[in-house]
């Protein structure tokens, strides 16, 4: 990245919140209080304050050298790279955080491609490279499954030996660090070096025209009584059926509905705190397979019965389900917060809300968020790890105070939320984010998402006879258990030896 002078984060906050018309109405004062108290790091003034947020790091340092990123897709790096800047909002403030943290440790900052063909050829290249003791690169950006994978084999470094990383910090998303732990290693995490995370966080949106055509209520108040379940939002929708113009029977995508589920239900499970794997403080058994869990049951009988059984739900492929709310079709859908500002945003006269993933059940206690990401790694043979360390943390945090105010207060919440109580909603799915355990090092088995593959729409039918697919799926799965708690221990033990040398 060529070094440019710029303004500090202050001025560029100040600035985009007073002259950017009409992407807000003048410099106005957010002081909303999101469900469940203060944000992490936060305070009661303005929404700003909670950015201000200082790192352990050195105030400055000259290492007069090149700190290089790879990664494979192109289409992600202005997530958390920009060479260039080119006036766009977002992009700018990407550059800035960029550059800030050139110029106080005196380095240059490049993200360079593997050239590989996927994400596995990505993840075999990295291996290969680690392996033979030498890389071109710091760091690199891995797939959140294939990088478990990799870390099984000892190609990466546990983050938690890697000086100057500060997990206490909010940049580092707080119920993914301690998901990802295990066995006292963390060999993955994502952070605010790229906004990806909250771009990807699970969210519901419903259409507020037809949910009050239809005499219903916004959730928010359930959400906020901490009464906000699957069932009950299920049941409110399952008669809600307009045949279109065609009036076709059955159903089409000319009707409408009470709710379009596009039809992977990616990451359901963990926003219902299923979790596949449990984490057991016994030393013989630290992980057991949770596969049988009986709330697996009833959230695919719930899910079943609405989007297959009755007329008010339809299962249906991601696009023409997103299409589909946009068009005004469908009272309830559930997917990233990144629609609201890639798709959901050119539907005209499209209002809408937000609101969490509903609890399954009472049991669960809290909402969870779940997301998927693109982490970033250190590889077991980085030869200067406190350097790495230094330049990841002030990336870390010159995302979180640069870039994360722009993504997610001005553009997502200011622009593209429709009202200040789907802000504080908003807010709620941030600070309930989560990447599952079970997820990550489920090696991309059926068995780590389950519910994606009993609703899986583009190969087998949708079915509900979970007893079958678990007694199917339970020797693969044991034996991944099992894989991974032999590859921490030998970690462990390596890095124990290692440290008594």
């Amino acid at each position: 990245m060529k070094k440019n002078v710029h303004m500090t984060r202050l001025l560029v906050l100040a600035l985009v919140l007073c002259l950017m018309v009409p992407l807000i109405v003048a410099c106005q004062d957010n002081t909303q209080t999101p469900v469940g108290g203060d944000r992490p790091g936060g305070s009661s003034g303005s929404s700003f304050d909670m950015y201000d947020v200082e790192d352990s790091l050195p105030a400055s340092a000259d290492y007069n050298d090149t700190f290089t990123i790879l990664y494979y897709n192109a289409t992600g790096v202005p997530e958390f790279f920009v060479e260039d800047d080119t006036g766009g909002v977002i992009d700018g403030a990407v550059f800035d955080a960029i550059a800030n943290t050139e110029e106080r440790f005196g380095v240059t900052i490049e993200a360079i491609p593997s050239g590989a063909g996927d994400e596995i050829k990505h993840i075999n290249q990295i291996r290969t490279e680690i392996s033979g003791g030498s890389t071109d690169w710091d760091i690199a950006r891995v797939h959140d499954v294939q990088g478990a994978n990799l870390s099984l084999d000892g190609s990466l470094a546990d983050l938690n030996t890697v000086p100057n990383l500060d997990f206490s910090k909010p940049w580092w998303p707080a119920n993914t660090v301690a998901s990802l732990s295990f066995m006292g290693q963390l060999y993955l995490a994502s952070s605010s070096m790229s906004y990806r995370g909250i771009n990807s966080a699970n969210a519901i949106f419903f259409n507020k025209g037809l949910l009050e055509d239809h005499g219903l209520e916004a959730p928010y108040d359930l959400v906020k009584n901490n009464e906000w379940y699957l069932g009950d939002m299920l049941e409110m929708l399952e008669d809600i059926h307009l045949e279109g113009e065609e009036g076709v029977d059955g159903k089409s995508e000319d009707d409408t509905f009470g709710i379009v589920v596009p039809s992977q239900l990616y990451s359901w499970q963990e926003s219902f705190g299923i979790e596949m794997v449990k984490k057991t403080d016994d030393e013989d058994e630290p992980l057991k397979l949770n596969g049988d869990d009986p709330r697996m049951y009833d959230a695919i009988d719930l899910l079943y019965d609405a989007l297959l059984e009755n007329d008010g739900g339809y299962l249906i492929p991601r696009v023409e389900a997103v299409n589909m709310f946009g068009q005004g079709q469908a009272l309830y859908i559930p997917v990233s917060l990144s629609y609201a500002i890639t798709d959901f945003r050119n539907y005209e006269g499209l209002d809408y809300g937000i609101v969490p993933v509903p609890m399954l059940d009472e049991e669960q206690g809290q909402y969870y968020s779940a997301y998927t990401d693109r982490y970033f790694v250190v590889p077991s043979s980085c030869p200067d790890k406190a350097f790495v360390g230094t330049i990841m943390e002030s990336m870390s945090a010159e995302g979180y105070r640069v870039v994360t105010p722009i993504y997610f207060e001005v553009a997502l919440k200011d622009r593209y939320t429709r009202d200040d109580i789907s802000k504080e909603m908003v807010d709620l799915i941030r600070e309930t984010m989560i990447l599952d355990f079970s997820y990550v090092y489920g090696a991309d088995k059926w068995w780590s998402r389950s519910l994606y593959a009993m609703f899986n729409h583009n190969s087998t039918a949708p079915n509900k006879d979970y007893t079958s697919y678990y007694k199917t799926m339970l020797p693969d799965a044991e034996t991944r258990v099992e894989t991974v708690i032999d590859a921490f221990k030998d970690l462990k033990a390596k890095q124990e030896q290692a440290n008594a040398e």
